[in-house]
Protein backbone atom coordinates (compact mmCIF):
# COMPACT_ATOMS: atom_id res chain seq x y z
CA UNK A 1 0.00 0.00 0.00
CA UNK A 2 1.40 3.00 -1.18
CA UNK A 3 1.71 6.48 1.74
CA UNK A 4 -1.29 8.11 -0.07
CA UNK A 5 -3.72 4.92 0.02
CA UNK A 6 -2.23 4.09 4.14
CA UNK A 7 -3.03 8.10 4.60
CA UNK A 8 -7.19 7.39 3.25
CA UNK A 9 -7.17 4.47 5.47
CA UNK A 10 -6.10 6.31 8.56
CA UNK A 11 -8.29 9.13 7.27
CA UNK A 12 -11.50 6.93 7.08
CA UNK A 13 -10.66 5.43 10.56
CA UNK A 14 -10.32 8.20 12.02
CA UNK A 15 -13.87 10.04 10.89
CA UNK A 16 -15.72 6.77 11.51
CA UNK A 17 -14.36 6.85 15.25
CA UNK A 18 -15.63 10.81 15.85
CA UNK A 19 -18.71 9.31 14.01
CA UNK A 20 -19.33 6.68 16.51
CA UNK A 21 -18.50 8.43 19.51
CA UNK A 22 -20.46 11.72 18.78
CA UNK A 23 -24.08 12.10 19.52
CA UNK A 24 -26.39 11.16 15.93
CA UNK A 25 -27.82 13.77 14.78
CA UNK A 26 -31.65 13.77 13.96
CA UNK A 27 -33.39 15.46 10.85
CA UNK A 28 -35.80 16.79 12.90
CA UNK A 29 -35.54 19.89 14.82
CA UNK A 30 -34.03 19.53 18.10
CA UNK A 31 -32.75 22.15 20.97
CA UNK A 32 -29.70 21.26 23.23
CA UNK A 33 -30.09 22.43 27.07
CA UNK A 34 -28.45 21.99 29.85
CA UNK A 35 -30.15 21.14 33.67
CA UNK A 36 -28.43 22.48 36.51
CA UNK A 37 -30.14 20.69 40.29
CA UNK A 38 -28.87 21.32 43.51
CA UNK A 39 -29.76 19.85 46.72
CA UNK A 40 -28.47 21.66 49.80
CA UNK A 41 -28.38 18.71 52.82
CA UNK A 42 -27.48 18.54 56.31
CA UNK A 43 -24.52 16.31 57.01
CA UNK A 44 -24.97 12.99 58.87
CA UNK A 45 -21.75 12.77 60.55
CA UNK A 46 -18.20 14.21 60.99
CA UNK A 47 -15.02 11.96 61.45
CA UNK A 48 -12.43 13.37 63.64
CA UNK A 49 -8.64 12.74 63.36
CA UNK A 50 -6.65 13.24 66.47
CA UNK A 51 -2.82 12.89 66.72
CA UNK A 52 -1.60 11.61 70.14
CA UNK A 53 1.94 11.76 70.78
CA UNK A 54 4.87 12.62 73.04
CA UNK A 55 8.71 12.77 73.29
CA UNK A 56 11.32 10.93 75.75
CA UNK A 57 14.63 10.03 76.06
CA UNK A 58 12.83 6.47 76.56
CA UNK A 59 10.73 4.83 74.27
CA UNK A 60 9.05 2.95 76.76
CA UNK A 61 8.09 5.75 78.82
CA UNK A 62 6.68 7.69 75.87
CA UNK A 63 4.66 5.04 74.73
CA UNK A 64 3.24 4.90 78.37
CA UNK A 65 2.13 8.30 78.10
CA UNK A 66 0.60 8.35 73.97
CA UNK A 67 -1.48 5.40 75.88
CA UNK A 68 -2.41 7.48 78.83
CA UNK A 69 -3.49 10.25 76.88
CA UNK A 70 -5.55 7.65 74.68
CA UNK A 71 -7.28 6.23 77.80
CA UNK A 72 -8.42 9.34 78.64
CA UNK A 73 -9.60 10.58 75.21
CA UNK A 74 -11.50 7.20 74.93
CA UNK A 75 -13.00 7.94 78.59
CA UNK A 76 -13.82 11.28 77.46
CA UNK A 77 -15.96 9.92 74.41
CA UNK A 78 -17.70 7.86 76.61
CA UNK A 79 -19.04 10.42 78.38
CA UNK A 80 -20.21 12.24 75.57
CA UNK A 81 -22.52 9.18 74.35
CA UNK A 82 -19.40 8.41 71.95
CA UNK A 83 -20.00 4.50 71.24
CA UNK A 84 -16.34 2.37 71.38
CA UNK A 85 -16.82 1.25 67.62
CA UNK A 86 -16.95 4.82 66.83
CA UNK A 87 -12.95 5.27 67.69
CA UNK A 88 -10.51 3.65 65.53
CA UNK A 89 -6.96 3.71 67.06
CA UNK A 90 -4.61 0.72 65.46
CA UNK A 91 -1.47 2.29 64.38
CA UNK A 92 1.58 3.45 66.79
CA UNK A 93 4.33 4.58 65.14
CA UNK A 94 8.11 5.41 67.47
CA UNK A 95 10.40 8.07 65.57
CA UNK A 96 13.90 8.08 67.36
CA UNK A 97 15.25 11.38 67.42
CA UNK A 98 18.77 12.24 66.87
CA UNK A 99 21.01 15.31 67.61
CA UNK A 100 23.92 16.08 65.02
CA UNK A 101 27.37 17.03 66.27
CA UNK A 102 29.85 18.75 64.61
CA UNK A 103 32.28 15.88 63.68
CA UNK A 104 30.01 14.51 61.73
CA UNK A 105 28.13 11.60 64.09
CA UNK A 106 24.84 12.14 65.67
CA UNK A 107 23.46 11.09 69.55
CA UNK A 108 19.83 9.52 69.65
CA UNK A 109 18.53 11.49 71.87
CA UNK A 110 14.81 10.62 72.43
CA UNK A 111 12.07 8.93 70.98
CA UNK A 112 8.31 10.49 69.72
CA UNK A 113 5.54 8.19 69.87
CA UNK A 114 2.85 8.87 67.38
CA UNK A 115 -0.65 7.29 67.84
CA UNK A 116 -3.53 8.49 65.50
CA UNK A 117 -7.20 7.94 66.68
CA UNK A 118 -9.91 8.53 64.26
CA UNK A 119 -13.60 9.04 66.25
CA UNK A 120 -16.45 9.38 64.18
CA UNK A 121 -19.90 12.07 65.94
CA UNK A 122 -22.89 10.60 64.69
CA UNK A 123 -25.38 13.44 66.47
CA UNK A 124 -23.78 16.91 65.76
CA UNK A 125 -25.50 18.93 67.68
CA UNK A 126 -24.04 17.06 71.11
CA UNK A 127 -20.90 17.22 70.39
CA UNK A 128 -19.52 20.69 71.05
CA UNK A 129 -18.33 20.29 74.67
CA UNK A 130 -16.30 16.84 73.26
CA UNK A 131 -14.44 18.56 71.11
CA UNK A 132 -13.83 21.77 72.98
CA UNK A 133 -12.39 19.38 76.02
CA UNK A 134 -10.20 17.72 72.78
CA UNK A 135 -9.10 21.10 71.89
CA UNK A 136 -8.54 22.31 75.18
CA UNK A 137 -6.21 19.59 76.35
CA UNK A 138 -2.74 19.71 74.84
CA UNK A 139 -1.91 16.44 74.52
CA UNK A 140 -4.51 16.50 71.68
CA UNK A 141 -3.66 17.52 68.57
CA UNK A 142 -6.46 17.88 65.52
CA UNK A 143 -5.38 16.98 62.20
CA UNK A 144 -8.16 16.85 60.21
CA UNK A 145 -12.11 17.24 60.21
CA UNK A 146 -14.46 16.64 57.46
CA UNK A 147 -18.21 15.94 57.41
CA UNK A 148 -20.04 12.90 55.61
CA UNK A 149 -23.59 11.59 54.29
CA UNK A 150 -25.44 8.06 55.40
CA UNK A 151 -27.06 7.98 51.44
CA UNK A 152 -24.66 9.95 49.43
CA UNK A 153 -25.93 7.89 46.24
CA UNK A 154 -29.50 9.09 47.00
CA UNK A 155 -28.86 13.03 47.35
CA UNK A 156 -27.12 12.76 44.54
CA UNK A 157 -29.93 11.15 42.49
CA UNK A 158 -32.46 13.76 43.85
CA UNK A 159 -29.83 16.83 42.39
CA UNK A 160 -29.86 15.21 39.11
CA UNK A 161 -33.73 14.81 38.75
CA UNK A 162 -33.85 18.56 40.23
CA UNK A 163 -31.33 18.85 36.67
CA UNK A 164 -33.26 17.16 34.73
CA UNK A 165 -36.35 19.12 35.27
CA UNK A 166 -34.71 22.16 34.45
CA UNK A 167 -33.25 21.36 31.35
CA UNK A 168 -37.08 20.39 30.29
CA UNK A 169 -38.54 23.26 32.02
CA UNK A 170 -36.10 25.33 29.95
CA UNK A 171 -36.77 23.39 26.73
CA UNK A 172 -40.29 23.91 27.06
CA UNK A 173 -40.06 27.59 27.58
CA UNK A 174 -37.62 28.11 24.18
CA UNK A 175 -39.43 25.60 22.31
CA UNK A 176 -42.68 27.97 23.04
CA UNK A 177 -41.39 31.62 22.48
CA UNK A 178 -40.82 30.15 18.87
CA UNK A 179 -44.00 28.50 18.15
CA UNK A 180 -42.52 24.85 18.99
CA UNK A 181 -43.33 21.92 21.63
CA UNK A 182 -40.98 19.65 22.82
CA UNK A 183 -41.72 15.99 21.72
CA UNK A 184 -39.36 13.90 22.85
CA UNK A 185 -35.47 13.26 23.96
CA UNK A 186 -33.20 12.13 21.82
CA UNK A 187 -29.83 12.39 24.01
CA UNK A 188 -28.88 13.06 27.79
CA UNK A 189 -25.57 13.06 28.99
CA UNK A 190 -24.41 13.50 32.62
CA UNK A 191 -22.09 15.79 34.18
CA UNK A 192 -19.59 15.03 36.62
CA UNK A 193 -21.22 15.31 40.03
CA UNK A 194 -20.40 18.07 42.63
CA UNK A 195 -20.32 16.36 45.68
CA UNK A 196 -18.44 18.91 48.39
CA UNK A 197 -15.84 18.05 50.87
CA UNK A 198 -17.40 19.08 53.67
CA UNK A 199 -15.44 21.51 56.04
CA UNK A 200 -16.46 21.83 59.80
CA UNK A 201 -15.18 25.54 61.49
CA UNK A 202 -13.87 25.63 64.41
CA UNK A 203 -11.99 28.06 66.88
CA UNK A 204 -8.36 27.68 66.93
CA UNK A 205 -6.86 25.20 69.68
CA UNK A 206 -4.92 27.98 71.48
CA UNK A 207 -7.94 30.62 71.41
CA UNK A 208 -9.90 27.80 73.09
CA UNK A 209 -7.47 27.24 75.93
CA UNK A 210 -7.39 30.61 76.38
CA UNK A 211 -10.24 31.68 76.29
CA UNK A 212 -12.46 28.46 77.40
CA UNK A 213 -14.90 29.34 75.41
CA UNK A 214 -18.85 28.76 76.57
CA UNK A 215 -19.74 24.79 75.52
CA UNK A 216 -20.72 24.33 71.51
CA UNK A 217 -19.25 27.91 70.60
CA UNK A 218 -16.55 25.74 68.64
CA UNK A 219 -18.98 23.78 66.39
CA UNK A 220 -20.31 25.41 63.18
CA UNK A 221 -21.61 23.00 61.26
CA UNK A 222 -23.56 23.90 57.55
CA UNK A 223 -25.59 22.53 54.95
CA UNK A 224 -23.80 21.10 52.25
CA UNK A 225 -24.65 21.88 48.86
CA UNK A 226 -24.74 18.85 45.93
CA UNK A 227 -24.73 20.10 42.71
CA UNK A 228 -25.57 17.57 39.50
CA UNK A 229 -25.62 18.78 35.64
CA UNK A 230 -27.06 17.62 32.41
CA UNK A 231 -26.86 17.88 29.30
CA UNK A 232 -29.94 16.99 27.14
CA UNK A 233 -31.12 17.11 23.25
CA UNK A 234 -35.04 17.54 22.60
CA UNK A 235 -36.83 16.96 19.79
CA UNK A 236 -39.55 19.73 18.66
CA UNK A 237 -42.05 19.96 16.04
CA UNK A 238 -44.52 23.24 15.51
CA UNK A 239 -46.98 23.34 18.09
Amino acid sequence: MNTHNRFLAVLGTFLFTISMSAPALSDSAYIDVSGQGELDVYPDFLTLSVELSATEKDVVRAKNKVDDAFAQLSKVAEEHGIAEDDIESVRISNYPQWEYQGNGKRELIGHRVIRPVTITLRTLDKYGPFLEEVLIDERYRIQNTSLGFDKPAEHESKARRLALLDAKAKAEEMAATLGQKVTGVLWIQEQAAHFPQPVMMMESAPMMRSAKADSGSGMKIQEQTISQQVQVRFEMEED
